[in-house]
């Protein structure tokens, strides 16, 4: 899976995002044209992911699904998991993840996948015993590979795309210098990460920060307060590009546990973020009082950025 999201194969797919972005891009300028407003959050910040994510994992002759199916069962999967859904509301999740699931079943029990693809890659992957994986092994990872490939980074974008918005002079900006975006972009993802926290549990007796913790303790990790660490950030409250220290945050991760999309989202972010800037330099966000959010334990985005054209 890493290798088909390494730093080489993310600089190689810069065309095929541009590409993608493009064409999102004329569907924005068709709504704005014919309605005068926008939903950014629902059309180029959910479509663009998906559809890069297909194409650089080789999934996209394999998808007979559309983007909207795919995308409400991620939706419902993450409500299903992260959220606290009751009653009949957790039913009718659980019937859209079993469906999503029951999908995936049948895609990785396909034969003869193509080599350079992450199907390809499932099939070919040997356990330390030397048997290959079971389906529901397979499954599994295609279930999160597809969650995380577009979910977070749709919010990752939603995010953004508000925050430049409301900035003052920032969108102007990224439109007269687009090499702004992508140092900007980073003091996004350590103030506002798309993931928030992450459950753990302790695999062995540990103290932290002077509590004695068991083996098999419940963790909640706060991600996205380490961008806030004013041990490591200077004015941690202030977007500050250019920051000596801007990747020191735990936005993706770290260690066995890093996110293997994080150059593939940096370089959307900063792929999206430009190419709308420049098509589109006149943007402005409509009158608002409070967005409706994405409020989950672990994930937190506006589910709407309107905009018109000024």
């Amino acid at each position: 899976m890493t290798r088909l999201l390494n730093a080489q194969a993310v600089a190689a797919s810069v065309p095929m995002v541009e590409k993608v972005v493009a064409e999102a891009l004329d569907d924005v300028g068709q709504r704005l044209a014919a309605d005068g407003v926008c939903d950014l959050a629902t059309t180029i910040a959910r479509d663009v992911p998906f559809r890069v994510m297909l194409r650089l994992l080789g999934l996209e002759s394999a998808i007979d699904v559309d983007i909207d199916t795919l995308a409400r069962w991620s939706d419902a999967s993450l409500e299903l998991f992260w959220g606290r859904p009751r009653g009949e509301r957790e039913v009718a999740l659980a019937r859209e993840a079993a469906a999503f699931y029951a999908w995936l079943t049948g895609l990785v029990s396909k034969p003869a996948p193509e080599a350079a693809t992450l199907l390809g890659a499932l099939a070919a992957h040997r356990l330390p015993d030397g048997e290959p994986l079971g389906v529901t092994q397979k499954a599994a990872v295609l279930y999160f590979m597809i969650i995380a490939g577009q979910m977070t980074t749709t919010q990752m974008l939603s995010t953004m795309y508000r925050r430049a918005l409301r900035e003052p002079g920032r969108w102007e900006r990224f439109a007269a210098e687009p090499a702004t975006v992508e140092p900007w972009a980073e003091e996004v993802l350590r103030r506002d990460p798309p993931i928030t926290t992450w459950r753990r549990v302790t695999g062995r007796p540990v103290t932290l920060s002077g509590v004695d913790l068991p083996a098999g303790a419940p963790l909640l990790l706060m991600l996205s307060s380490t961008g806030s660490d004013t041990a490591v950030f200077d004015r941690p409250e202030q977007i500050c590009p250019h920051r000596a220290n801007a990747r020191k945050h735990l936005s993706f991760g770290i260690g066995r546990h890093r996110c293997s999309g994080a150059e593939l989202a940096r370089m959307e972010a900063d792929v999206v973020m430009r190419m709308t800037a420049a098509r589109f330099p006149d943007l402005r966000l409509c009158a608002e009082s409070s967005p409706r959010m994405l409020a989950l334990l672990s994930f937190r985005a506006p589910l709407q950025v309107l905009v018109r054209r000024d």
